[in-house]
């Protein structure tokens, strides 16, 4: 994506960062969202966030994770937040282009990719490692710093 998106599905990483304070990329996540007029999520983005949500590791100051139903909470509000868009899950795995897979662990990153793409949609990320996935000709990566 040439330039800063005005809508885009928002990658788990985004997600978690823009919710949690604590997190070193909040600052820029929570800047990108609110500036957007409006901000998709997918039921693979919110399960991603809940289960890092409520993971049982604690985190650097040693305080446990938030119970399931604060997680939930949490996600709850920002998903009701103005500008939110639920975007369902409605393309098969099996129709994603394998093109550049380097591994297991990209099937996440190109369905939601892929996702995006089919609804004329930006993906936003913090990372840029799957670039590679992304379609030079119809690029929908855009990568929030």
């Amino acid at each position: 994506m040439p330039s800063t998106p005005t809508e885009a599905v928002l990658d788990v990483n985004v997600i978690i960062a823009a919710i949690f304070a604590d997190h070193v990329r909040h600052a820029g996540a929570r800047r990108f969202v609110e500036g957007l007029r409006r901000f998709h999520t997918t039921p693979m983005t919110q399960g991603g966030f809940l289960r890092f949500a409520t993971r049982p590791w604690k985190n650097a100051r040693q305080e446990e994770q938030p119970p399931m139903a604060e997680a939930q909470a949490k996600l709850a509000e920002f998903t009701g937040a103005g500008g939110h868009v639920f975007l369902p899950d409605d393309a098969q795995f099996t129709v994603l282009s394998l093109r550049s897979m380097q591994g297991h662990r990209q099937w996440t990153d190109a369905y939601l990719l892929h996702l995006a793409r089919k609804h004329g949609l930006a993906l936003a990320s913090l990372e840029s490692r799957m670039a590679n996935l992304d379609d030079p000709a119809r690029p929908a990566l855009f990568v929030v710093v």
